[in-house]
């Protein structure tokens, strides 16, 4: 019995240091790729956790110092090419709204209209079929609704902020946490403020949008988003801080899920009208699109429906106007 017993610990002890083998190799494996696209930020975060499992381990030691050197250089602690959330709006394809500001105002840019091929015949039923759609000309918003803006609207409405997540309010973090309704709400007040007709994206026009236009790629990756294997599934990340899509936005495939305008149906891809396609006239659950820093990455046609009134705090929101 006792032979069987040292047997059963040393297979385990085994086990183990081989799950942390792979789990480190993994991590700097990561780390590497990121480095060698100049993704300083990422490789930090890598290298960090690659640590973290052989501490003193002098390859990842090195790359580190020299990843934080990078990150001095730039002066910065984000990916390259992003748009910092204090920065005005020089798109020359954006018109900025009249009292744009970093942290009251979203940074709008514009996506051209066009006709692409909505849906993944290879994805799950509520994916299918794949059908044409045509899409008009509209602004949306570079990032997601930060914490500072959605502040902003609770303090003049009276409103109150969501439940506070397990790492706290961060101003240049998208809000999550707000239901479909709240979102509407924000909606509607930012759309007085600002004299346009502010609105959540239809999902057609998320789709487009995140894919990056006619031309599409619905593949999601950790370069342009943060998911579970880019933050541990430990909470969002400041907007802005990875590369943007082909359109010029900003993490739209992951850091928080988003809200869509539309009424979900996993059959609506059968009779969906061919020209801006607004959703079914009614419904039970709300489209939500893209995934979050608690989750792992899927192509960016993956859809589901939750309760107006849910609130999660994978979930925020973008906005739009026409």
């Amino acid at each position: 019995m006792t032979r069987l017993l040292l047997l059963l610990s040393c297979i385990l002890l085994v086990s183990v240091g081989f799950a942390q083998k792979v789990t480190f190799d993994d991590y700097k494996k990561r780390a590497d790729a990121c480095f060698n696209k100049q993704d300083y930020q990422c490789a930090k975060e890598n290298y960090q956790r690659a640590l973290r499992i052989r501490n003193e381990e002098p390859y990842c030691k090195s790359q580190l110092q020299k990843t934080e050197k990078a990150l001095k250089k730039n002066n910065t602690t984000v990916t390259p090419d992003p748009t910092p959330i204090t920065k005005k709006n020089t798109n020359s394809n954006a018109t900025p709204l009249k009292s744009e500001t970093a942290t009251k105002v979203p940074d709008f840019v514009l996506v051209k209209g066009g006709t692409f091929s909505m849906g993944d015949d290879k994805g799950a039923i509520d994916e299918r079929p794949v059908h044409a759609v045509t899409i008009k000309d509209f602004y949306v918003a570079k990032h997601e609704v930060t914490v500072a803006q959605y502040k902003a609207f609770t303090k003049a409405t009276g409103g109150a902020m969501p439940p506070v997540p397990s790492w706290g309010w961060q101003e240049e973090h998208p809000i999550v946490g707000v239901s479909w309704n709240e979102a509407v709400a924000y909606c509607e007040w930012l759309s007085k403020q600002e004299g346009k007709k502010i609105r959540l994206l239809t999902e057609a026009e998320w789709e487009y949008a995140a894919c990056g236009g006619a031309n599409k790629n619905a593949a999601a990756t950790e370069e342009t988003g943060w998911y579970m294997g880019n933050t541990d599934g430990g909470g969002t990340k400041p907007v802005g801080t990875k590369k943007a899509n082909k359109q010029g936005i900003f993490d739209i495939g992951g850091n928080a899920a988003e809200w869509c305008a539309d009424w979900y149906d996993k059959g609506y891809y059968a009779g969906s009208p061919p020209n801006n396609p607004a959703g079914p006239a009614q419904g039970s659950g709300r489209v939500v699109r893209g995934r979050s820093f608690g989750d792992e990455p899927k192509p960016l046609t993956f859809r589901y429906g939750l309760a107006p009134a849910s609130k999660k705090p994978t979930v925020g929101f973008r906005v739009c106007y026409e």
